[in-house]
């Protein structure tokens, strides 16, 4: 039996949970969730006009879920990841290599809040032996500990810890303090893997009740580069640290050396996440959508200028939730795309302020736009991709940069084949 929140995915024989949230009510979607075949609904309060017999009242339905989930999975090895950034594609890394193993249940998508690894788990056929990937994300302090107190978790891989989200927690250690809840959740028998290079990330080790393993490129570190012994088949120089920390999950799992590697050559990037692909009129499309950082559009950046093109063209969607040096961010890395590319895009308010601070030797080579949508709507007027053309098209998820890229693509590709926020429920916003 399958749990669904969403009537437009639900299938017949479904059980419907009915999520109140911020922008909709799922309690206002029961009616017609019973009317495409569900077998019934989990709810919070009787819903006017449907017979009482199909649902199920219950206090709080994402705690239901939740607990449906934890009694599900409680004899399961939990392997829990978060951090700044990197967060997916180490997940996905780390299930590659325990599934050489062992069977494996990993968290989908970005789905990394309670509801989300929630509704992974109760949805997929789990055994005591699974071994369970879950990325953890945080909106909220407490966020991940709420998690944990579900899926405790027995290795806990912290990626990085850099200033996002700090309209949220205020401050880098805000945000040390909401990513270290993975730490501190740890038992007497966990193991914490950290990034020693990233220095708020390895202090996270005063805070572990269990054994630390560390990676990265210093001197000291259990896991350095040279265990990585093959080529890794995703873009951009950060992801040998992706590679160490999977590594070291895999080695504490009792994954072998060699099958480790055997593991790290079948990775392939997520939708939206440094994605190679074919543009139109002959270009190549760099498909970095999902969201973005500075770190991370920096080293988008970095990847844009090592790779042969005969032009660099560059779209650059705004970075949310920096704080108050937000325009200042934007100015750096507006220059620095500036520098080494032929075109850049800016693509945003805070962008568009960022400009205006710039010399007008740089304001000269920039064109803005309020929004994706906007471009999108110019696009035969402000570019035409011609061959040999390499197109990097970056934001943050608000920005909905994917909108961009879905025009660039080649025209005989699905775009929700290969692009992010392309389901139903993204399209229709």
């Amino acid at each position: 039996m399958a749990y669904s929140t969403d009537t437009r995915t639900l299938q017949a024989g479904d059980i419907f949970v009915a999520i109140p949230g911020e922008r909709f009510d799922g309690h206002d979607f029961v009616a017609a969730a019973l009317k495409k075949g569900a077998a019934g609904a989990i709810v919070e309060r009787q819903v006017a006009g449907v017979d009482a017999g199909k649902l199920q009242v219950v206090q709080d339905t994402t705690l239901y879920l939740a607990k449906m989930a934890r009694a599900r999975v409680r004899h399961c090895t939990v392997v829990a990841v978060t951090g700044s950034v990197g967060k997916t594609t180490t997940k996905n890394a780390i299930a590659a290599i325990l599934g050489a193993g062992f069977p494996v249940t990993a968290s989908q998508g970005n789905l990394n809040t309670l509801l989300g690894l929630s509704m992974t788990l109760v949805n997929r056929d789990i055994g005591p032996d699974t071994k369970l990937v879950l990325e953890m994300g945080a909106s909220a302090k407490g966020d991940i500990a709420g998690m944990c107190e579900y899926f405790s978790p027995d290795i806990s891989v912290v990626t990085n810890i850099r200033g996002v989200h700090l309209d949220t927690f205020g401050s880098l250690e805000g945000v040390q303090r909401a990513k270290g809840e993975l730490v501190r959740a740890l038992t007497s028998d966990g193991l914490a893997c950290l990034n020693a290079d990233d220095p708020m990330s390895g202090r996270l080790s005063k805070w572990c009740a269990g054994r630390t393993v560390t990676y990265g490129k210093g001197s000291g570190c259990d896991i350095a580069p040279a265990d990585i012994t093959v080529r890794l088949p995703l873009l951009g120089e950060h992801v040998i640290y992706v590679a160490m920390a999977a590594f070291a999950v895999g080695r504490a799992c009792g994954i072998s050396p060699a099958a480790i590697n055997r593991a790290l050559k079948t990775l392939k990037p997520e939708k939206g996440r440094l994605c190679r692909l074919p543009g139109r009129s002959g270009s190549v499309l760099v498909d970095d959508s999902y969201n973005a950082s500075p770190d991370a559009m920096e080293s988008a950046l970095r990847v844009l200028f090592g790779l042969p093109a005969r032009r660099r063209i560059v779209f650059m969607g705004d970075m949310l939730e920096l704080g108050p040096t937000a325009v200042q961010q934007h100015r750096r890395l507006i220059k620095l795309a500036i520098s080494r590319s032929d075109r850049v895009f800016v693509v945003g308010s805070i962008g568009r302020a960022a400009v205006a601070d710039l010399p007008r030797s740089y304001v000269q080579r920039v064109k803005m736009f309020d929004d994706s949508a906007e471009v999108v709507q110019l696009l035969d007027r402000i570019y035409v991709p011609q061959v040999g053309d390499l197109v990097l098209v970056k934001g943050s998820q608000g920005s909905r940069m994917e909108r961009i890229s879905r025009v660039l693509l080649e025209e005989n590709i699905d775009p929700a084949a290969v692009l992010p926020r392309h389901t139903p429920a993204w399209l229709s916003i």
